[in-house]
């Protein structure tokens, strides 16, 4: 009997396939997420340019306390930041 290096029967080809097409949507869906929460972060940015916006006033739309809102600011400047530029 041989041995994958994670402990997996290397004869379980199923199996491996599975594994790594699972670990692979984990990634893909939290790359979804931090893109999204990049979105978010760019439309509160842009929504703050209107005359008179608050983001005590945004939170309150959104129904989070403005705490949440300037980390969705944040996540928006980490996404330029990490994506040398790039819009989410």
């Amino acid at each position: 009997m041989t041995w994958h290096h994670e402990g997996v029967l290397d004869d379980m080809p199923e199996v491996l396939e599975a594994r790594d097409a699972y670990k692979q949507a984990d990634a893909d869906a939290l790359a979804m997420r931090f893109r999204a929460r990049a979105r978010l972060g760019l439309a509160i940015e842009d929504e703050l340019k209107r005359p008179g916006q608050t983001q005590e006033r945004i939170a309150k739309n959104l129904g989070v306390v403005a705490e949440q809102v300037r980390r969705y600011r944040q996540a928006y400047r980490d996404w330029l930041r990490d994506h040398d530029g790039e819009q989410p």
